[in-house]
């Protein structure tokens, strides 16, 4: 029985066309049905629509084989026709989904705002976009600098950070405070290990980015970089990564391709730290790399000519970003707008008083819903700078999406401040303030 159907299927001029379609259009079918029937898409009808469009190339050399020319000739067209008929078909239902517009969760259609409790609204804050170089940080003045300079082709360097391997080895609980405290840093934790990545800062306002990564591709340099320490010697991610000991020898990296540019990712062991220094930049000389290994030698250079006073200075940045970025009110918790709606920035201004993470949560005030649980958590978590005077108060900055919700419909949350101290004790809430927002439009 099989070897017939075979038979016909191999003589016929219509079906293999007719198979390979109706397969593509199960396909498209079930993908945009999504979870759980897109499974079907992948890992079904996806495989056999394309030993189907086989199966059309092999009928046409048959029949041509077999000088079955008519039905030979008309495979042969279908091997050019029925890609260009899934082509277009794909096409027009993707336009169709954008022409949609993006969908809604309904989150916010039936919720009220109460009129019974007081309600912020988050504020505007100023793009760093046309900061003078004056205004920026000495890191970031450095990179640029060096970008400004024709890149060489050799990429070879040297990773010669003595005073950062003295910082670290000599002073580690002084170099790890230092860290905690300096707003040129983020301190955070992943996986039970604990890491610091440099920040740019605008007219003295530190920017967090996405994992720390910090480009620019729309000037005339366009570049990728992170310097991130690792501060208990464990990689942040599982990706591989170039392993070089800190020295005055020179290091050869491994070099690849990202976004069109010239990528190194190398990890310098420096004593009691590593120091993971990524760079996408458009020569094979490793200008960015080169740089900031000179801005982190200066900064602890200066650290090891005096650790305490230099930690002192970091209390009193920290201290007084927390000052400059407090609301008109001095409330503990500024929410500041993003790029778009449901998207923000959070400034705290709080001293725990022991040494541990801070970290966000948020709930919709009248039905008391998380919101965006495990995102708010990871997003928001960050190292504080403390002391034991209770009227001091040391800053931070983070930003966060909110995903329930719609533009255009705002609800009532609450957000609160909570730590978790090192000690093991019970987390605890600092503060709460409640904020008329929107969720990101998906």
């Amino acid at each position: 029985m099989i070897r017939t159907y075979l038979d016909k299927y191999m003589q016929s001029w219509w079906m293999p066309s007719l198979a390979y379609l109706l397969l593509c259009a199960l396909s498209i079918f079930t993908l945009l049905l999504g979870k759980p029937l897109e499974i079907l898409s992948l890992y079904l009808f996806s495989p056999l629509a394309f030993i189907s469009f086989i199966g059309i190339m092999i009928t046409c050399f048959w029949n041509l084989n077999q000088r079955r020319w008519g039905a030979g000739i008309f495979n042969g067209l279908a091997v050019i026709i029925c890609p260009v008929i899934t082509a277009l078909t794909t096409s027009a239902i993707l336009f169709g989904v954008i022409l949609s517009g993006p969908s809604e969760d309904g989150f916010a259609d039936n919720l009220s705002i109460p009129t019974d409790i007081e309600l912020s609204e988050p504020e505007t804050h100023a793009s760093p976009l046309g900061v003078t170089s004056e205004q920026q940080d000495e890191l970031q003045k450095m990179v640029r600098a060096a970008l400004e300079k024709p890149g060489g082709q050799s990429s070879q360097f040297v990773p010669s950070m003595p005073s950062l391997r003295s910082a670290a080895t000599d002073h580690p609980d002084l170099f790890r405070a230092y860290v905690e405290a300096s707003p040129d840093w983020h301190v955070f934790g992943e996986s039970g290990n604990h890491f610091a990545s440099r920040r740019w800062s605008y007219a003295g306002d530190p920017g967090d980015t996405l994992h720390g990564y910090i480009s620019d591709f729309g000037g005339g340099s366009d570049f990728q970089t992170r310097c991130l320490i690792c501060l208990d010697r464990k990689p942040w991610s599982r990706y591989s990564v170039q392993h070089v000991q800190e020295g005055t020898h020179l290091v050869q990296p491994d070099m690849t391709e990202g976004n069109s540019l010239q990528e190194s990712r190398v990890m310098i062991e420096c004593g009691g730290v590593w120091v993971e220094i990524f760079e996408q930049s458009s020569a094979p000389e490793r200008r960015i790399t080169q740089a900031t290994i000179a801005a982190l030698e200066k900064e602890f250079a200066e650290f090891q000519q005096d650790p305490a006073a230099a930690l002192e200075q970091a209390r009193s940045r920290s201290r007084e970003l927390a000052r400059k970025l407090a609301s008109a009110d001095n409330h503990p918790i500024l929410l500041l707008e993003g790029m778009q709606p449901g998207i923000y920035k959070a400034v705290y201004a709080v001293n725990p008083g022991e040494p541990g993470y801070v970290y966000l949560k948020a709930y919709e005030i009248t039905q008391g819903t998380r919101l965006s649980e495990s995102r708010l958590t990871d997003a928001t978590k960050t190292r504080m700078a403390w002391s034991s005077d209770p009227d001091e108060r040391f800053g931070a900055k983070t930003g966060f999406t909110i995903y329930e919700g719609y533009w255009g419909k705002p609800y009532a949350a609450r957000f609160e401040v909570w730590f978790i101290p090192d000690s093991g004790q019970p987390e605890r809430k600092l503060a709460e303030r409640n904020y008329k927002i929107e969720g990101w439009q998906r």
